[in-house]
């Protein structure tokens, strides 16, 4: 009886022992680390704004008679932009020619009796009083004739203003009055306003604590500027920086930069605003990981890096510049190393991983395991 006992109990023993789950395997993404060497750079917002600006205005009042562009042509400089009505200018110039020649004449008569009189003067056959008087007559027309010669000449400038050009390269905008209106001499409301397009300015502020840095790297060249609107991986735009402003602002201590681009392709467009980075120095062979893998924890942020057996590893690591969608990692990490970029969320120290396109260790039923 005892020994059947015995045999039962070892029976019950044994059966119920289970056999460990397997261990279980997470599905992530995996990459590996890039080491190539990338500009470090102050990002900044920049306003594009023209190097020249020219608001076109009349300098006389007249009719506008005709214009000789589209809204939104670029002109040449030089080129005709609009015309006022020019006859009572052409007018004006004729009274004016007329008047001078008229005082001439007047001079011309002076001038003769001042010679004439000046010998019988001497002689006391013509009194010295009248012979001043002829001689102030004669400065009298030639004062007249001056102010005559003046008249002319701004009388043919006006009728020179009846015809405007266009005083630089540029690109017109909106038509401020049209055909047919009156317009005023030097009056509040321009034409048209002209903008240089290529080279233009995009002007961005950086903190003044980065002041310093920035003009020690300047005064080596002309440091490279990047422009973008979105996204610098999609498109950007080079230029180079140009001057620092005199100052700093005391109310936000920041500094106001300059730079320029070619804008040859007339991508910038003045009033926009800009995503700038000022490239400063290069990081020859740093390492580059996806921003996607670093994991913030309270001790600082971590990186899952896998192992040759497929286990990850937890890594603290020092980061750097980002740089676009990757970030440079100073510490933590050598160049090639396969890292977890996605489905970090279940992983420990030691965690076992797979790529889902490969095939994986099977899972233990719900509940059991890890």
């Amino acid at each position: 009886m005892r020994l059947m006992l015995l045999l039962l109990l070892c029976l019950s023993v044994s059966c119920g022992k289970k056999s460990p789950p397997p261990k279980r395997s997470y599905p992530v993404t995996i990459g590996k680390t890039v080491q190539k060497t990338v500009p470090l750079y102050i990002e900044a917002l920049g306003h594009v704004e023209p190097i020249i600006t020219v608001q076109v205005r009349s300098r006389i009042e007249g009719e506008l008679m005709d214009v000789y562009f589209t809204e939104g042509q670029e002109v040449k400089k030089d080129d005709l932009l609009f015309t006022i009505d020019p006859r009572p200018y052409e007018a004006s110039l004729k009274n004016a020619k007329a008047a001078l020649d008229r005082v001439t004449a007047e001079l011309i008569l002076s001038e003769e009796k001042v010679k004439r009189y000046a010998q019988l003067t001497r002689d006391e056959y013509y009194s010295q009083i009248d012979y001043e008087s002829l001689q102030s007559s004669y400065a009298a027309n030639l004062a007249a004739v001056k102010q005559a010669e003046a008249n002319v000449d701004t009388a043919a400038l006006n009728l020179e203003y009846c015809w405007i050009y266009a005083p630089i390269d540029g690109l017109t905008g909106i038509l401020q009055i049209d055909k047919g209106n009156l317009v005023s001499a030097d009056g509040p409301q321009q034409l048209i306003t002209l903008n240089q397009m290529a080279p233009i300015y995009v002007t961005f502020s950086i903190p003044e604590m980065q002041l310093y840095t920035v003009r020690k790297a300047n005064a080596k060249g002309a440091l490279k500027t990047l422009a973008a609107f979105e996204s610098f991986d999609t498109e950007s735009f080079e230029g180079k920086l140009q001057m620092f402003d005199n100052m700093v602002d005391s109310q936000t201590g920041m500094i106001n930069l300059r730079a320029i681009y070619e804008n040859t392709d007339r991508a910038l467009w003045p009033g926009q605003f800009v995503r700038i980075r000022l490239v400063t120095a290069e990081a020859k062979d740093a390492v580059l990981i996806p921003y996607s893998a670093i994991q913030q924890t309270q001790s600082g942020p971590i990186v899952y890096a896998v192992k040759a057996d497929n286990t990850v590893e937890i890594r603290q690591v020092e980061l750097g510049q980002r740089e676009d969608q990757n970030v440079i990692v100073l510490k933590g990490l050598k160049a090639d190393e396969p890292i977890v970029i996605e489905g970090q969320l279940n992983l420990y120290e030691g965690a076992s991983v797979y790529v889902p396109s490969s095939t994986p260790t099977p899972l233990p039923a719900k509940g059991k395991g890890k």
